[in-house]
């Protein structure tokens, strides 16, 4: 039996063998042992058969017990305490004129550490800033970078179609979105703005289609390429210069010069005479979905 559990002090998900006994479920708070050797509380969030992740599991770790009113009341306390450590983090920060921007702090359950999650744009110099911390907050001091993707699964929020973020949701560990799944899907022309996240990345949703994309590209010409055709659209020219594409539909947008425009389907298209990038008298090269 695998067993994921989610690790409040470090916000993160790791998975270890688990030979389930009692009465645990997913949901409960369980206290597990650390890495380090030391108890820690986390929430198990599933038991499965096989293992979600790749690079999780940790064989150090064990689950020792479920947690105990009083294991839970140590956390919430630690949780309050976790809270006056990012006041005085972010006021350091200040000090320091440092670019980072700490979210998230915890004590360890025994109080002995505390740990700081912060975002900043690239990498930041922060031993002083370690220094005064550890004599401010008298404890030993963990401070941890994570990006803005990381950040919003753990923040959790709701996307614009009106359902929590993938990357909190549906998807077991986060993964690599290029601008290479947008070309494929025909959607440079959108904008930031519109393929942009919460997180400022690439939608994860991008994606879900892309393999679906390229079976259908499959055979189409690109757009700026000219074509040859079966049979010319309005009896005039049986060659023309693809503006756009309907990947979803498998159809062509040509320019057949002489102010003429036709959609085609892929199956009326005889052969491509040459690739090209906006040579179109038009100068038109748009894409569409």
């Amino acid at each position: 039996m695998i067993a994921g559990i989610f690790d409040f002090y470090d916000l993160s998900v790791f998975e270890i063998d688990f030979d389930k006994k009692g009465d645990l479920v997913a949901g409960d708070m369980v206290i597990f042992k650390s890495e380090d050797g030391s108890e820690e509380i986390g929430r198990l969030v599933y038991l499965e058969e096989k293992a979600r992740g790749k690079d999780l599991k940790k064989e150090s770790q064990k689950i020792i017990r479920k947690a105990t009113a009083h294991d839970i009341q140590k956390f919430e306390a630690n949780q309050t305490r976790g809270d006056d450590a990012m006041v005085t983090c972010s006021e350091l920060i200040k000090k320091h004129k440092l670019e980072m921007f700490p979210f998230y702090a915890l004590y360890s359950l025994d109080g002995a550490k505390v740990n700081i999650i912060f975002t900043a744009d690239d990498r930041v110099d922060f031993r002083e800033l370690v220094k005064d911390l550890a004599k401010a907050l008298q404890k030993q001091i963990h401070l941890k970078q994570i990006g803005p993707r990381d950040k919003a699964r753990l923040v959790k929020g709701f996307g614009r179609c009106g359902r929590t973020f993938c990357c909190n949701g549906v998807l077991p560990s986060l993964i690599s979105i290029t601008m290479d799944m947008v070309r494929s899907q025909s959607l440079e022309g959108k904008g930031s703005a519109k393929l942009s996240g919460a997180c400022g990345k690439l939608l994860c949703c991008l994606r879900y289609e892309v393999d679906a994309y390229n079976d259908l590209r499959a055979g189409l010409p690109s757009v700026g390429s000219f074509v040859k055709l079966k049979k010319a659209p309005y009896g005039n020219s049986d060659e023309g210069y693809v503006i756009a594409l309907d990947i979803l539909n498998r159809k062509v947008k040509l320019d057949l010069g002489n102010r003429d425009i036709a959609t085609v389907g892929a199956d009326e298209i005889s052969k491509i005479i040459k690739k090209g990038i906006n040579t179109s008298p038009r100068g038109a090269a748009n894409n569409a979905n």
